[in-house]
């Protein structure tokens, strides 16, 4: 982005923005998209281009890694692991993870710059959530390692202990809705864990995790524990999967992909593969137990559009139940009025709600969706913001009446649109959400604890969230039922689980 366009701004953090500026030159006028064993390095594989959605300007270009650099980083990754004291030393790595975490929060300006710039995140968002989520989830991890001492038994024959070791190896694939915020989810308790750690960062947001891999350096984690490939899905990513050296793949992103990766492990060596592949959220108002239509609405309206609908657990539909038309009608023009209070605009501007999609082929897939159904008779209820003609930007859309047989009416829109369904019965509603293939989360309004727990007993989704939109904190597990997920978690003691193997050691009475 020009330095004219971001300085525009009167009320933009200009710190920020200098900072920021540094960290980004850092990175790409050396072509560092690579760091591996403890330094920046260049690819040698494809030239990818950063074109930032706010403005469409080219930020710079970074080289893949190559098949070969994959190689090497597995290589230096697995030495690193064998002979560092890393793996065996629980201490360290609690004192490291939480070094690490305060040099996260110091930089918290210049990876929300970075988050910006590259992905067309707000940057007030993600020094107020995002990057306090990565601190939050490292001095959690810390504090796991921190206090787990095994299980000791004994028998007539003899004793011994169940442990928990480190996998080995893992690859993390990362979205690019979340950059720092998802490095954060899989980093600290694969690090924690006392894994050695190859991320392959989406190529459309990859300059944080570059950035992030410097601190650890600075924190203390060993040469080669934590390495950082720049590269594509089909090429470094499906190496990964099928790389017989890898232990554990995690990865966020599309139902797609996440088989292939279950095929790759299959094909390999049946590395544990951990997948979040996305949702399609409802948003539950019970209007027979709800007061404050205008904090309802207030809340949807974040649910629904933060991060421009980029998110797996976005308000994609809004349910609302109630037989009362007044009461409907009522509620219908609360809702458009909290999405027309949103503000959409420059990422660096504080007062911005929502920014950019991500990239064009976003924005286009989002348009044919919406079209596609209002063609088919959905309406668009709403008056749309306007948007800047430069950039890749979507308004903030509530939709109703959207035919089942749509792409709207079946899939994950991931953008910022929603769609107000209304029902008679909660048992309808429940079946919304139900009888969908995914099951990751929704949210239920309802201020009757009563039916709190009626809703909770019978919704089947990972993360259920009561009055208000959320994913959990660091200490709740986080993942999806049905084919929004498979094995593992993210967050919570869980998480840690999920990068390390059970052993146990048994000692026989002489």
């Amino acid at each position: 982005m020009s330095d004219t366009t971001m300085n525009d701004h009167s009320t933009t953090n200009q710190a920020l923005l200098d900072r920021g500026e540094a960290a980004l030159h850092s990175i790409i006028d050396g072509d560092n998209g690579l760091w591996i064993g403890g330094r920046a390095e260049t690819g040698e594989g494809e030239q990818i281009d950063l074109i930032s959605p706010i403005d469409g300007t080219l930020l710079g270009s970074l080289t893949a890694a190559s098949r070969h650099q994959l190689d090497t980083t597995v290589t230096r990754a697995r030495t690193a692991f064998d002979t560092a004291d890393w793996a065996r030393d629980a201490k360290l790595r609690a004192r490291v993870l939480r070094r690490l975490a305060d040099l996260v929060e110091d930089d918290a300006a210049e990876i929300a710059y970075l988050d910006a710039v590259e992905a067309g995140k707000v940057a007030a968002g993600s020094v107020d959530e995002d990057v306090p989520d990565v601190v939050a989830n490292l001095r959690f991890a810390a504090a796991l390692i921190s206090h787990d001492d095994g299980r000791y038994l004994r028998s007539a024959d003899g004793w011994g202990w169940v442990t928990k070791v480190p996998a080995g190896i893992v690859a993390a694939i990362l979205p690019w809705n979340y950059p720092i915020a998802m490095l954060g989810w899989k980093v600290a308790p694969a690090l924690a864990a006392g894994n050695a750690m190859i991320i392959k960062t989406s190529e459309d947001s990859t300059l944080s995790a570059l950035h992030f891999a410097c601190l650890a350096a600075k924190a203390g984690v060993p040469d080669g524990i934590l390495n950082v490939l720049t590269g594509t899905g089909p090429g470094i990513g499906a190496a990964m999967g099928l790389h017989e050296d890898i232990d554990v793949l995690t990865f966020t992103g599309s139902g797609p992909v996440g088989r292939s990766f279950l095929e790759s492990s299959a094909r390999s060596n049946l590395k544990k593969v951990s997948l979040e592949l996305g949702g399609r959220a409802g948003y539950i108002v019970d209007a027979d137990h709800a007061g404050d239509f205008t904090a309802i609405a207030a809340d949807i309206a974040g649910a629904a559009f933060g991060t421009s609908g980029q998110n797996c657990t976005a308000a994609s539909r809004v349910i609302y139940v109630g037989a009362d038309d007044e009461r409907f009608a009522d509620f219908r023009t609360t809702l458009i009025a909290a999405t027309e209070a949103l503000t959409v605009g420059d990422p660096f501007d504080p007062t911005t709600d929502i920014g950019p999609v991500i990239n064009t082929k976003a924005r286009d897939r989002i348009t044919a969706w919406v079209d596609e159904a209002v063609n088919q008779g959905a309406r668009i209820v709403n008056t749309r913001a306007e948007v800047p003609d430069i950039g890749t930007w979507y308004p903030p859309t509530v939709i109703e009446s959207v035919p089942d047989d749509t792409r709207l009416g079946s899939g994950e829109i991931f953008g910022p649109v929603t769609h107000l369904v209304r029902c008679e019965t909660s048992e309808t509603a429940v079946s919304l959400i139900n009888d969908e293939p995914y099951g990751l989360a929704s949210t239920v309004w309802c201020e009757d604890i009563g039916w709190v727990r009626w809703w909770a007993d019978r919704i089947r989704v990972g993360t259920l969230a009561v009055n208000g939109y959320s994913e959990g904190t660091e200490a709740t597990p986080f993942g999806g039922m049905r084919q929004s997920g498979f094995w593992g978690r993210d967050n919570g003691p869980e998480a840690l689980a999920s990068y390390q193997e059970t052993m146990t050691v048994w000692v026989a009475d002489g």
